[in-house]
């Protein structure tokens, strides 16, 4: 995926959970795990975004939150390791913050 999709991927991923996990319609949150989830296809967070789109088809909150708080640990963990750098890193920093602070509210 080429960093101008990522940047636009990250801006309206970011600008969905600013809103509020109950702003975003079901069936948008689900569009946007599935395009992450071709994107990241063969690493954990891939994995980790098919087991947030199953806890959100069962509405299991705990799960979520907690599904919520690991990817946004995993995020920033693989930023770092993948050496991400400039606007994308800064990106996926807040994105990292954004997806803990979501979680920790449902748990």
């Amino acid at each position: 995926m080429a960093d101008s999709q990522i940047t636009a991927d990250l801006d309206t991923t970011i600008a969905a959970l600013q809103r509020g996990l109950t702003s975003v319609p079901a069936d948008q949150a689900l569009a946007l795990i599935d395009r992450w989830q071709q994107a990241l296809q063969g690493t954990d967070l891939a994995e980790d975004l098919g087991q947030l789109k199953a806890a959100l088809g069962n509405g299991d909150t705990a799960q979520l939150g907690s599904l919520l708080t690991d990817l946004g640990e995993d995020s920033a963990e693989t930023a770092t390791k993948a050496g991400a750098t400039g606007e994308v890193a800064s990106k996926l920093q807040q994105l990292s913050q954004l997806l803990v602070q979501a979680g920790g509210s449902l748990q």
